[in-house]
């Protein structure tokens, strides 16, 4: 039997984690206040299944002490062996449709064969289908009076407002590492394994909260009734402790080329890359919550940016023909923006076409950053196993200066950069005109269209296709040119005068027929 079943919670005392939910069930069943529906919610592995069982055989115990230690029972050993005809347990995945339910509420009437009360636990309750969801609610509503109903799910946004409307609301929380550390030490020590305090440590922080997940770990980490610190590193990919610190440390130096060689050495090492940049981004999110703390703005403006460019690394992991590559782009970028200074960034000359001299272009400046400002940026950093070039498109100008000239030169680029068809529609519309300070003024032929891109999620989804492609942090703003407007209002009357007259403009006729298909068969 695998350690995580033996090792289930079978009174109330021995679950852990909960003590919010142990109190109030506990509270609710010496008052005999226990409601026909419940709802359990959160993360996997956090004891809903196991409290499901527990209420079940609080309902159906014949004796229980105050603390929720049960008598020993015939009735609750047969709970806790999934046996008893009475409680059954339902697992939503398998069972979604119409047809499952419906046979579920044709047998609800029926008296309990064995128990005091009948109990329905539905497991991943979020996969039933809205017409099963549908069939459920009535029988929520007006159980027989020996049946109790507990849905579980990890996903309540996908449970319907009138099913959770029908239940008492359980929330579960991700459980300690300490309080998973201390049930490692315990089923360690049940079952004699020598287990290093800081091999459980790791197997406690790798289980993000859920104990089940903690125990599996831990049987498959035993070898020779020993658990090592040593072989959980190799096992699960983890770098040395200090390994997160020491490469924040050369990112914050700005030593690129170092940092690329730490991180070929921990690949090296037989480290799992993707379990490292969780490790740099759970050592940075601890930074960040330090730098807010301590009331430090744009240190923390700095963390936040290495957390990004670690998050998008992380997401590109899965994508990446060379394991390594997405996290050594991560460090460069880093590294590049952490050693700048505004001294170390010199103004872009500009060859005139004209004469062949160098001016410098008109520039509009992007105002109210807190951001390093810089122009251009051009890097090369070697690592042992393959050279690295950074360019200037490679990194974001957050601040600096662009001019009108390059704007124009890359706005078609912009466009590409849009997924959404409705917001490069919308943009399409609209021609630069200016730039002043950071806002690109936009020229539209009528307030129709300016008012269709002016929408808060579509202009979002535009600026930061204006950022990735100028690599400048550009606002919109939008104008109705008067005179192409008149000219506008001008063409749709004539065609209302035509289209009453019965006479379509050729020119019409021809654009339809290239849209939509077709020949023409009338006068």
């Amino acid at each position: 039997m695998s350690l995580y079943r033996k090792y289930r919670p079978k009174d109330f005392p021995s679950l852990i984690g909960q003590e919010h939910i142990r109190i109030t069930l506990l509270n609710a069943i010496k008052e005999s206040q226990i409601a026909h529906a419940y709802l359990f919610t959160g993360p996997r592995g956090t004891g809903k299944t196991t409290t499901a069982r527990l209420l079940a055989k609080a309902i159906n115990a014949e004796k229980m002490s105050e603390d929720g230690r049960f008598d020993g029972s015939e009735i609750a050993e047969e709970i806790d062996a999934g046996r008893l005809i009475d409680v059954i347990e339902i697992d939503a995945a398998s069972n979604r449709g119409i047809d499952e339910i419906r046979e579920l509420r044709e047998k609800i009437s029926y008296a309990p064969t064995r128990a005091k009360n009948k109990v329905y636990i539905i497991d991943e309750v979020h996969m039933l289908t809205k017409e099963a969801f549908n069939a459920l609610l009535k029988t929520l509503e007006e159980p027989p009076a020996f049946v109790y109903f507990i849905l579980a799910t990890t996903e309540i946004n996908k449970v319907p407002e009138t099913i959770i409307s029908r239940c008492q609301r359980f929330d579960f929380r991700r459980i300690t590492d300490q309080d998973i550390l201390g049930r490692l030490q315990f089923v360690a020590s049940e079952e004699g394994i020598l287990a290093e305090e800081e091999a459980l440590k790791m197997i406690a922080k790798q289980s993000r909260g859920g104990l089940r997940d903690a125990l599996s770990l831990l049987e498959q980490l035993i070898s020779g009734k020993k658990v090592e610190a040593e072989k959980v590193k190799k096992v699960l990919g983890i770098s040395n402790a200090l390994a997160a610190e020491k490469m924040y440390g050369l990112i914050e130096k700005g030593d690129a080329s170092e940092a690329v060689k730490e991180l070929q050495i921990i690949f090296a090492q037989g480290v799992d890359l993707i379990q490292f940049n969780k490790e740099v981004l759970d050592f940075l999110r601890h930074k960040l919550v330090e730098k807010v703390n301590a009331a430090d703005q744009h240190g923390a403006a700095k963390i936040i940016d290495l957390i990004g460019n670690f998050q998008e690394a992380y997401e590109k992991h899965k994508f990446s023909y060379i394991p390594e590559l997405p996290l050594e782009v991560a460090i460069v970028k880093s590294c590049l923006k952490a050693g700048l200074t505004p001294s170390k960034a010199a103004p872009v000359q500009i060859e005139s076409e004209m004469d062949g001299s160098k001016k410098k272009p008109e520039l509009a400046k992007v105002e109210n950053s807190s951001r390093i400002e810089t122009t251009e940026i051009i890097a090369e950093v070697t690592s042992p196993v393959a050279e690295i070039a950074v360019t200037k498109e490679a990194v974001t100008v957050s601040a600096g200066e662009i001019s009108f000239e390059e704007l124009l030169n890359k706005w078609t680029g912009v466009f590409d950069r849009i997924q959404n068809p409705l917001a490069k529609r919308c943009l399409m519309a609209g021609k630069p005109v200016g730039l002043e300070g950071n806002n690109v003024i936009l020229s539209f032929s009528s307030n129709f269209n300016k008012d269709k891109l002016f929408v808060p999620e579509l202009l979002a989804m535009c600026e930061k296709a204006i950022e990735d492609e100028l690599k400048a942090h550009l606002k919109l703003s939008g104008k109705v040119d008067l005179a192409m407007a008149q000219q506008n209002e001008a063409k749709s009357a004539a065609m209302d005068v035509d289209r009453a007259e019965g006479n379509v403009p050729s020119a019409t006729i021809d654009s339809a027929l290239s849209v939509f298909g077709g020949e023409l068969i009338g006068d």
